[in-house]
């Protein structure tokens, strides 16, 4: 048998109820006798484990619990890195293959490309004295030079 109050003593044992609900499981506690012998068993596991000796290691035994830990972090800290590694594998191969299959064709260059080497081609018919300027081998030109 259960008692629908069954789920609240174990708040009322640990001191987690408030004053209000403290008073009404007092009060419940007398009446029912589920909770009652629940709380006397709970009562009774925690003197037991107040009392109970705690296990003491010795020092090499924490050495022994040291590095043992310490090499499971190293095994964990290697696993993820080989991971990380095939990852990063995986995205260099597909972004290889993606790249080495353009579908779209290279295009000429923009028209503006062409512009310097056609204005270098008018040579001395060239307008402006800044276009003259531009136009100079860069062995001619000096910055005092400049327009």
């Amino acid at each position: 048998m259960t008692c629908d109050r069954s789920a609240q003593l174990h708040a009322y044992h640990d001191g987690e109820l408030s004053s209000a609900d403290v008073a009404e499981m007092e009060k419940h506690l007398l009446a029912c006798l589920i909770c009652s012998a629940e709380l006397a068993d709970l009562r009774g596991m925690s003197l037991q484990l107040s009392q109970a000796q705690r296990p003491q290691l010795s020092q090499i035994e924490r050495h022994r619990l040291h590095r043992h830990l310490d090499s499971v972090m190293e095994r964990a800290v290697v696993r993820f890195a080989w991971s990380l590694s095939g990852v990063a594998a995986a995205v260099l191969l597909v972004g290889s293959f993606w790249l080495s299959q353009a579908t779209e064709p290279v295009q000429a260059a923009p028209p503006w490309v062409d512009a310097a080497a056609y204005a270098h081609s008018l040579g001395d018919n060239a307008q402006s004295p800044a276009a003259q300027w531009y136009l100079a081998d860069a062995t001619q030109r000096s910055t005092d030079e400049a327009p």
